[in-house]
């Protein structure tokens, strides 16, 4: 049986590359115009330093809106895919990653029902879901897997299964 264990998050906090940047502020621009009640962007400067700090491996985005941190795992050589439910913030993702010529994937659907195998899985979930994005990753994910659980810009966490003994 396992638990999740909290472990420091180590972060990189050089300068971020004009490219970065651009593809951070199209996508904030873009997200602008798509009518979706819940879709609340993260601090994508503190992220990208979490992901820089990360090795490389198959990254997935929880609730990945409009694709802006999934994208940016591309950038850092991740294999990235992001699973959102909304669909018209899927389309405005997948157009985003074309643009900028990344080959990150975003499926249509609910991260609760599809499975998608990562090293490291992201999310930034409502506090009341916590709970259950939880007990989603230790029943769905690897045991060497990551969760990174952002829950606003000063909380920031890094989870791991432990098994209890």
């Amino acid at each position: 049986m396992f638990e999740l264990h909290e472990i420091p998050l180590e972060r990189s906090f050089g300068p971020i590359a004009k490219p970065v940047w651009e593809f951070i502020e199209q996508g904030l621009q873009r997200g602008k115009s798509i009518a979706c009640f819940d879709y609340v962007p993260s601090n994508y400067d503190v992220v990208y330093a979490a992901l820089e700090a990360l090795p490389r491996g198959r990254f997935c985005e929880w609730g990945s809106g409009m694709g802006i941190i999934t994208g940016l795992a591309a950038m850092l050589g991740f294999d990235a895919h992001g699973i959102e439910l909304d669909a018209s913030l899927v389309t405005a993702s997948r157009q985003l990653l074309a643009d900028f010529g990344l080959s990150a994937t975003i499926e249509t659907g609910d991260y609760f029902e599809l499975r998608h195998a990562a090293d490291i899985y992201f999310v930034y979930c409502w506090p009341g879901q916590v709970w259950r994005v939880e007990e989603h990753f230790l029943a769905t994910a690897s045991d060497t897997a990551r969760l990174l659980v952002y829950f606003g810009p000063e909380d920031f966490r890094c989870e791991v299964p432990r098994e209890v003994t």
